[in-house]
């Protein structure tokens, strides 16, 4: 039922809503158009992303409906997929509220009429049937006291608007995070609508709590996603995987499944040969932030003369398993938030890897809409409408024009693949060209396409360009690890509790995969440590470093390399890596080789 707690809503008109449905709100009331009103325009923006990330029954497509109904704040899901909502209800959420918090308190309500929806709970029908009986008032009260399952219903809708919400990107932590001894959402709503407690709606203090036990479970389970993400970024995604879907457990949102996507792509392509896992430089995109709510090479010398991806046949039918498996997730992440756009980039990859042209540049489209002038979108655009060649059409003039004609610098991605293709006709002159720029930056570039790039350049000899030629003497690192990296050692018990006294231990056992040990995080979460088999496997310290990005390259012996994420960009050196936001140090990573 609604989460308006039935507030005072006009009893007898509701006598007829079970033969008439949404036309009777509509008739009684009027719908308002999205055009002609802002903030309705704004509930279904709410809506659409919020409906993207709920359950779906399967038996009816959502739709949400805004009343004029000024007197009463309500909101009521329908058999039929419709959500009502009433004017006054859409205003509430504005009341002493900036934009954010405005959206967050939407998101939730739609979110929890969603979750009747997804489950076809309609507890409510019962009430309407009664209500045609018998109209009195004190009987209807005493009706609702007695609906108790009612009561569980709104709680379970309570938790999982809660979720689609957050999964859609609201801060809805907010709802209950209400500094200066401000009430929370339940409280304030009820307050508003002086709506009476009955049965079938738990107190406003329950809610919160429910929320507040949510919350917290998600800060936890959020250390898993933390340590999953940090694994795949140093390449070890088939242990990653075990932490990103304890995580997907309790929060199915976007970052996580386009992450678990992204290792699934990369163990693929670590069952490929070298030419085919790395014939494009194609861009994967990791993402270090869930949406959680929280308080706090081709042989060497060879030349090739076709079209490749579309060519490659998946013989090795694991490799085919994992390039499923990686679309699949990322499938989900696009339907999840279809605003997303690294979902969409890491799908269009996986999509070229399956030999799947068409659909990938169905995909971009979405990007590129998106993104309308995201450089990797494009890139990906032309690489996938070369692919659609057949024998009918020759798509490779458009798809090099496309990458010849970028405005401004050109990212060594985007000239690698340039290069590739320049190579497919005789136009390998021009292709050295790039091939020779790319040389002259080899110590920056991925192990993968530096030696491709090494062998195909012409400035000096293939083994002299692969030397990654060290740096001037690397000088120490200006911070301390929570535990020291000098030499491996076991963590006895004894050593485990002096080591992480009064720190936070989240346990981890899957026993199939032989891992157990321990995610150990400081009380003030600004550092965290991983143990598996009892060895040290990652530590991380989260607070702004003590260096300019600019000094970074003096504490690394090799050039350090790059890595963009959604949200800032990650700078590497061998077992070290520091996440760089806004131009400043902001985390730093280390894992054991």
């Amino acid at each position: 039922m609604a989460i308006l707690i039935w507030a005072s809503l006009p009893l007898a008109a509701h006598a007829t809503q079970t033969e008439t449905g949404v036309d009777f709100y509509i008739d009684t009331y009027g719908a308002i158009d999205p055009s002609q009103n802002a903030r309705v325009a704004l509930a279904h923006q709410v809506f659409e992303q919020v409906e993207a990330a709920a359950d779906k029954s399967g038996r009816r497509t959502p739709r949400l409906v805004v009343i004029d109904g000024a007197t009463d704040a309500w909101a009521i899901a329908l058999p039929s997929g419709h959500i009502v909502l009433s004017r006054k209800g859409l205003d509430l959420c504005f009341k002493e509220a900036d934009r954010d918090l405005a959206k967050a308190r939407l998101a939730f309500i739609l979110g929890h009429e969603l979750a009747h929806l997804a489950h076809d709970d309609y507890w409510h029908n019962e009430v309407e049937s009664f209500l045609s009986r018998s109209p009195d008032t004190q009987k209807i009260a005493h009706f609702l006291d007695q609906s108790f399952e009612a009561r569980e219903a709104e709680l379970a809708a309570d938790d999982q608007g809660y979720l689609y919400a957050a999964i859609a990107g609201y801060p809805v932590a907010r709802l209950i995070d209400t500094p200066g001894g401000k009430t929370d959402f339940f409280t304030f709503w009820m307050q508003q609508t002086q709506a009476r407690i009955t049965s079938s709606h738990p107190f406003p203090e329950d809610r919160a709590a429910l929320i507040r036990e949510r919350l917290n479970m998600l800060e936890e389970k959020a250390a898993f996603f933390d340590m999953g993400v940090r694994l795949a970024h140093f390449g070890r995604c088939a242990d990653g995987m075990y932490f990103l879907r304890e995580f997907q457990q309790v929060f199915p949102g976007p970052a996580v499944l386009n992450n678990l996507g992204v290792c699934a792509l990369q163990l693929a392509r670590q069952e490929m040969s070298e030419a085919q896992a790395h014939f494009y430089w194609l861009p994967f995109l990791l993402d270090v932030d869930t949406r959680a709510p929280r308080t706090r090479e081709a042989i060497p010398g060879s030349t090739p003369t076709h079209r490749f991806l579309k060519d490659f046949q998946a013989d090795n039918r694991q490799v085919l398993n994992r390039l499923k498996e990686a679309a699949n997730y990322l499938e989900q992440a696009v339907k999840a938030a279809p605003d997303y756009l690294p979902a969409h980039l890491n799908l269009a990859a996986a999509q070229l890897y399956l030999g799947r042209p068409h659909q990938a540049r169905a995909t971009l489209a979405e990007a590129l809409n998106l993104a309308p002038e995201d450089r990797r979108a494009k890139m990906l655009d032309a690489l996938a409408l070369y692919e659609q060649s057949d024998a009918g059409i020759d798509l490779w003039p458009a798809a090099v024009q496309r990458l010849e004609t970028l405005d401004g610098d050109m990212p060594s991605a985007w000239r690698y693949n340039l290069a590739r293709l320049l190579e497919i006709r005789p136009r390998s002159g021009e292709a050295s060209i790039h091939w020779n720029r790319l040389a002259q930056n080899a110590a920056r570039l991925p192990a993968p396409f530096r030696k491709t790039v090494c062998i195909r350049q012409s400035l000096k000899p293939a083994g002299d360009c692969l030397e990654s030629a060290p740096t001037s003497a690397a000088k120490d690192l200006p911070w301390r690890w929570p535990v020291t990296t000098e030499g491996a050692f076991p963590l006895t018990p004894t050593l485990r509790s002096r080591l992480f006294r009064e720190w936070e231990a989240i346990p981890f056992d899957w026993y199939r995969a032989k891992l157990y040990g321990f995610i150990h995080r400081s009380p003030d979460r600004r550092a965290a440590v991983m143990e598996m088999d009892q060895y040290i496997q990652l530590q991380v310290i989260k607070t702004k470093l003590p260096l300019s990005v600019q000094q970074l390259p003096k504490f690394c012996p090799q050039p350090l390399t790059k890595r963009r994420l959604l949200s800032g960009e990650l700078h590497s050196c061998e077992n070290w890596a520091v996440l760089v936001r806004e131009d400043q140090p902001v985390e730093a990573w280390w894992i054991t080789r």
